[in-house]
């Protein structure tokens, strides 16, 4: 019996270093650094039969966005992680706000549609049908305002993409964020902040896109895709990399407009 409960309290305390090392802050971290070995790890080696239901949603969240980015730069490893990320979507049915699962389910269409073009005629109407569900049942829920911001954003106008509506969206998600205080260490927040200068980039506000740079390193200088890859992109300090991952990843459809 003795032996059994040293036991128990080993396997315990194994599991809390291990999920140590999947903070919020070392992920942020990780995130401004461009690094996603971590993100990886947490996403891959994390047992999803064994975590409660709060940290099924912290996972799903850090899926859904290593997903975007294993896209561009390891697209078979995406497709098994798709795979996973739509189990999950379904599993969580009843068990997390709906808004947020719709917003996932959207994001798991474009993903879908990024992986394999073929799809893109039968994902990309999900993608704006999802994302549209998710805004409907939560307004003021950052992450669907986002995604429904950048669905609008990246979809051609002749499909319902609406460059206008995309910037309101994406800088109400922000609002949100700031007057919840839910900024810190939140890589959706810096996120969302990324794509809206992006949006003042290609709606032809470049001005705009300059300042919300600067704003952006003000608040947090160790982002280094805007320090290092965008804000001196946008000043003419060095020419556009195409094929980085913020610049392919930075929405969640891109493919549909392609």
């Amino acid at each position: 019996m003795k032996k059994s409960v040293i036991t128990a309290a080993i396997i315990i305390l194994a599991s809390i270093s291990c999920f140590g090392q999947y903070d919020e802050k070392s992920l942020y971290y990780c995130y401004l650094g461009q690094d996603k070995k971590l993100w990886k790890e947490y996403v891959t080696k994390t047992p999803w039969l064994s975590i409660d239901n709060n940290e099924r949603q912290r996972l799903m969240n850090y899926e859904y966005g290593y997903i975007a980015y294993a896209i561009s730069q390891y697209p078979s490893e995406a497709k098994q992680m798709l795979e996973t990320f739509n189990q999950h979507i379904n599993s969580m049915a009843g068990k997390m706000p709906e808004s947020t699962r719709m917003t996932y389910m959207a994001a798991a269409a474009s993903y879908a549609a990024s992986i394999n073009k073929i799809t893109i005629l039968s994902n990309g109407p999900k993608a704006y049908s999802y994302s549209a569900k998710a805004v409907e049942l939560d307004n003021k829920n950052p992450y669907a305002l986002t995604l429904r911001g950048s669905v609008y954003f990246y979809c051609p106008t002749a499909f319902g993409g609406d460059k206008t509506k995309a910037l309101k969206l994406l800088k109400n998600a922000e609002h949100i964020y700031r007057n919840t205080g839910d900024t810190i260490h939140n890589w959706n927040y810096r996120s969302v902040q990324m794509v809206i200068a992006q949006c003042y980039e290609k709606t032809g506000q470049k001005d705009k896109a300059i300042e919300k740079c600067r704003m952006i390193l003000k608040e947090e200088p160790d982002f280094a895709y805007i320090r290092d890859c965008y804000l001196p992109e946008l000043l003419g300090l060095k020419s556009r990399n195409e094929n980085h991952p913020q610049n392919i990843g930075a929405t969640f459809i891109s493919s549909i407009d392609q």
